[in-house]
Formats: C-alpha cells, structure tokens, sequence
C-alpha cells in the first residue's frame, strides 16, 4: 500500500482486505446486501449494528453507506485489521471500535451499549470450534433487543448433503482460479504485504 505523506492510506488498505476476502468468497458483497435488507426490515434506516468480528470494518463500511444515520460498535481481536478500521473510519463518531477476544466471557462489559438492533459478522465464526461458539451464541442473545436479529455470512458447510459441497466447492475454485490467476491475492500474500507496513 501507499503512504500519504506521513499517513497510512486505509482506504487502500481497506479496499485490499475486501479484495482479498473476495478470492474466498466470491458472493460476499451478495451476502452484505442480503444482511442490510433484513436488518432494513427489523430495524429502519438508523439501526445500532454491533460488528462482530469487524477486521478492517468491511460490514461497517457497507452499513454507513447504506443508512447515513446507523451506528455501528466493531469488536475484533487482531490489532492491524483494527488498525485498519480505525484509520478509515478517523474522525466518524458514528463508529466506535474495541479490542475484545470473544473467547473472553467478559468481552460483552466492555462494549458501549448493552443491546443492539442488529448484531452482523462474515468470515470468522466458522474458526471457532463447537463448544466455544455455542457459548458465544449465548451471548449474542443477550445483546440483540427483543425483535433485532443476528445475522452470520460465513460460509459452512452441511455434512449431510456430500455432493452438493463437492459441486459448491468445485465451482468456488474454479472461480478462485480465475481470480488467481488475474492477480487476486490470498490470504498468506495479503498478510506478506501488511508485514511490510511500517
């Protein structure tokens, strides 16, 4: 990425991020719009989203483009997707960010609101193991009002339908092939390529 003068550019940052999540998941944007709709239809046009496991705050960005007059809590644990975050959204007093491990049963203490309209996330619960995950959704319930929802855009995979994965996942490469091969970077260069941020 490129420095502004004495700046990081998080725009570019950011906009790589969503590149590089976009090689694994090609219908992502598809699946962003799909959440604001619903959170659309339970919450109007000023909803408090709590952005679960926001990394560069792609949800976020997405929400305030959408409904100017949303507000919007980002939780996420890595510091240089947070770092990103923050940058891009300096100065936005719609969005506040936060260091928080969910794997911590305090994490929820130390958000700013005790409920939310609509709590978002994409990407990131499908590394949680059962038992933890159970957990966190039990803490999740407590922070979506009465009436809001939770909406998760991960990818998973359902064990009892063998070869609609098989065709899912065919198809899902092919088209990572593709954009491999007109340059997409995955994860492993991405985070090569933050490593050389100062």
């Amino acid at each position: 990425m490129t420095e502004t003068g004495t700046s990081t550019d998080w725009q570019s940052w950011q906009a790589s991020w969503d590149r590089q999540q976009e090689w694994y998941m090609p219908d992502r944007e598809e699946r962003f719009r799909v959440m604001l709709d619903m959170v659309e239809a339970v919450a109007g046009p000023a909803p408090r989203v709590l952005d679960l496991a926001c990394g560069t705050g792609s949800i976020t960005d997405r929400l305030l483009k959408r409904f100017p007059d949303a507000t919007s809590t980002g939780v996420d644990l890595d510091p240089a997707l947070l770092a990103i975050a923050r940058g891009t959204f300096d100065g936005d007093d719609r969005v506040t960010f936060h260091t928080a491990d969910l794997k911590d049963p305090e994490w929820t203490a130390r958000l700013p609101h005790t409920s939310y309209d609509a709590v978002l996330t994409a990407t990131a619960l499908h590394w949680f193991h059962s038992e933890p995950l159970a957990v966190l959704y039990g803490q999740l319930g407590k922070l979506v009002r009465d009436g809001g929802l939770f909406m998760n855009a991960d990818r998973t995979i359902d064990p009892d339908t063998p070869r609609i994965n098989a065709a899912e996942r065919a198809h899902r490469h092919a088209a990572m092939d593709r954009a491999k091969a007109a340059g997409a970077l995955d994860w492993a260069e991405w985070w090569a390529l933050a490593a050389k941020d100062p």
